[in-house]
């Protein structure tokens, strides 16, 4: 038994050696966080795969290297969360705005408003844009509707009796019990659509990003002009921003489908928008 509690506090050590190697270096490899820990190379995989796997550590697909993950920055919410995940997040949304072509968002909550901490321009000449650090209302747009939907009740009904639901458009969502079913039906299908709700002529489609615990921490949008974005093509973009979305949560340590559904099958449902 003394023996046994001797191995699991080694392994403890071992581990703490490797997660303090971060304070050099931002990203390790494998054999070169061997030679700085001075532990045999097959350990220090070993323990990669099992921080990476709780979510300590992330690691990049390409190059091969670890870096701190964001469950690090959760743990010390001042250490910057955001920073974190936005630098995990940005191959997703370079490869979302390749594949679409029209401006991409990342934006979390903070307190009563949608935060973007990233995005992508359009290449295109007429386009609509986000920056990052603006702020977005919760009851309109996809920025803040694929945030809210998966907000507790009771933060809801809060944002409610603030009389926070404030107009910009004639297809602004202000009626209390309109916003609770939009609400619902958004995390049913697992995505939100918005036409025209902040800007005339815009349009925009939404899935949520799950962190390790399963709460959802973003949104990921993508925005366009109706023309480029009609009815005809919305299932395109949904599927697009949806997979995107659910590989990038899957990669934050979420093993499973927020909507319960598949893409595909979301689709095929009669109301998907």
């Amino acid at each position: 038994m003394a023996e046994r509690r001797y191995s699991e506090v080694q392994s403890v050590e071992r581990a703490a050696r490797v997660l303090l190697a971060f304070v050099k270096a931002d990203s390790w490899g494998p054999t070169e966080l061997a030679h700085h820990t001075g532990l045999h190379k097959s350990v220090v995989h070993r323990l990669l795969l099992t921080l990476a796997g709780s979510g300590l550590l992330q690691r990049d697909g390409e190059s091969g290297q670890y870096s701190l993950g964001l469950v690090m920055a959760q743990l010390n919410p001042r250490g910057g969360a955001n920073g974190a995940l936005k630098r995990i997040a940005r191959p997703f949304l370079q490869r979302l705005a390749a594949a679409c072509g029209e401006t991409i968002g990342l934006c979390v909550l903070e307190d009563n408003h949608g935060l973007c901490i990233d995005y992508i321009d359009s290449p295109q000449a007429m386009r609509f844009t986000v920056f990052e650090g603006e702020r977005f209302p919760l009851n309109a747009g996809c920025i803040g509707k694929v945030i809210l939907a998966f907000q507790p009740d009771a933060f809801v009904e809060s944002l409610i009796a603030q009389k926070a639901l404030k107009r910009y458009t004639k297809n602004t969502i202000t009626d209390p019990g309109k916003l609770r079913a939009e609400l619902l039906r958004i995390r049913r299908l697992g995505h939100a659509f918005s036409d025209s709700e902040m800007t005339p002529r815009s349009r925009s489609v939404g899935a949520p990003i799950h962190g390790p615990d399963g709460q959802v921490i973003a949104g990921l949008t993508i925005s366009a002009p109706d023309f480029r974005m009609p009815n005809s093509k919305v299932d395109d973009f949904i599927a697009m921003v949806r997979d995107e979305a659910e590989r990038l949560s899957y990669e934050l340590g979420y093993p499973g489908n927020a909507a319960g559904t598949t893409t595909k099958e979301a689709k095929e449902k009669p109301d998907a928008l």
